[in-house]
């Protein structure tokens, strides 16, 4: 009796054990951690840091632009000048931001983070079948402007979509809920 009982305490507590695990793995699936892997992602806090260079991208607290401060401009301002950050436009991203369109040379983004965070972004090319990503995800944390500039990023100017262009989106990948201001330039 006293080796059945026990066997029988030894299996509910691991079955109590299984299902702790199990309800843990499945309540893990609403944190603010991105649904890719975590591997190569590069770290960047707006507290403690003013700029980080990467092979990819170039991240820098800013003081907001003229196009984060003043939202009634008009979407779609191009001045093409060569050598000037020509505006393309702006708008809150809650998850994915619009395609935007860019003929090669260098790209930037500039983003109001109004969450601490850690919030998880990437850049990432439009194509026929598959998506590609631009550069490494990268997590920002600190509740500041922030500005980030792809070089070179010419090698994703195709015949896809606009002939002769690049059709670039940011996507962010946490706090999803929450839509931040978001400016584009080629």
């Amino acid at each position: 009796m006293k080796k059945s009982l026990l066997s029988g305490l030894i299996l509910a507590g691991s079955f109590l054990l299984f299902n702790n695990d199990a309800l843990a793995a499945e309540t893990s699936n609403f944190t603010n951690q991105p649904s890719e892997s975590t591997d190569n992602i590069i770290y960047y806090n707006t507290d403690e840091q003013d700029m980080l260079i990467t092979d990819e991208f170039i991240i820098t607290t800013i003081e907001p632009s003229e196009s984060l401060r003043n939202r009634n401009n008009p979407l779609g301002i191009n001045t093409l000048n060569n050598g000037v950050w020509d505006l393309l436009g702006y708008e809150t991203v809650f998850s994915s931001s619009s395609i935007w369109h860019s003929t090669g040379g260098d790209f930037k983004v500039e983003i109001e983070q109004t969450d601490f965070g850690p919030v998880f972004y990437q850049l990432k090319e439009q194509d026929t079948y598959i998506d590609n990503n631009v550069g490494q995800q990268f997590q920002v944390s600190g509740s500041k402007y922030f500005a980030l500039e792809y070089r070179n990023i010419s090698s994703y100017v195709d015949d896809d979509g606009v002939k002769g262009a690049a059709e670039f989106y940011m996507t962010k990948l946490t706090h999803k809920g929450n839509g931040y201001f978001m400016a584009f330039y080629d």
